[in-house]
């Protein structure tokens, strides 16, 4: 949950305030992994600083510790996930989370 908060109240920040907004959430799933992709049509991601996104402090806002990427990331790598992005300068981002799906073990056969 913190990380789907964190990456909508990137999103959100993302955008100008001279631009109506859009985010969009989408879920999909194969049959190993969960995928959870966040967009935005905000200002994208400049080239310089995509290898900074996730470093711990880093960021490009005025307000704002810099810790919410890099939290979400250790978050997720800790769920055995992984957490990437692709973004276009000007157009926006797309943020996504992939998480390994539980695997269901069979019962055991109930002996009466």
């Amino acid at each position: 949950m913190r990380v789907l908060n964190n990456l909508l109240k990137n999103a959100v920040q993302a955008i100008p305030d001279d631009q109506p907004g859009i985010i969009k959430v989408q879920l999909a799933a194969t049959s190993t992994i969960a995928i959870l992709k966040v967009s935005d049509n905000g200002c994208g991601i400049p080239k310089a600083q995509e290898d900074d996104i996730f470093v711990p402090n880093f960021t490009t806002k005025s307000s704002g510790t810099g810790i919410g990427l890099a939290m979400s990331k250790t978050i997720v790598e800790m769920a055995k996930g992984q957490i990437y992005f692709e973004s276009i300068e000007g157009k926006g981002t797309d943020f996504f989370v992939e998480l390994p799906l539980a695997v269901e073990e069979p019962l055991p056969p109930v002996i009466i």
